[in-house]
């Protein structure tokens, strides 16, 4: 674990986000369609939707994400504090977008 307490915070924030994204996936999974809407950026229809699964898959890309970004944070620190909460909060930012696009999908689905 890190030694800079800005950086162990920003890390913590980043598992809440991750289980907080987890807790809403399993109460939500037996509502959720076979099929869920995952890519915007391609033409509506059928190219749009991917298996439900893949919403799993995605929460353990942001645990990894986490991890690669704690230790780069701190291969790229070596005793200098702001570069390893830099590092840290470009992590975050990262999980943040992606919780804000998982809660979209989920509140398109359930229709919220």
């Amino acid at each position: 674990m890190t030694k800079n307490k800005t950086a162990k915070k920003i890390l913590v924030v980043g598992e809440l986000i991750v289980l907080i994204m987890a807790a809403v996936l399993a109460w939500f999974w037996k509502s959720l369609p076979p099929q869920v809407p995952w890519f915007y950026s391609l033409p509506s229809g059928e190219q749009q939707l991917v298996n439900k699964i893949i919403l799993v898959a995605v929460l353990g890309g942001a645990g990894v994400s986490l991890l690669v970004t704690k230790m780069v944070a701190k291969w790229a620190s070596l005793e200098d504090s702001p570069v390893e909460i830099t590092v840290m909060t470009g992590g975050l930012v990262a999980i943040v977008l992606l919780m804000a696009g998982f809660f979209r999908v989920i509140q398109v689905i359930i229709g919220l």
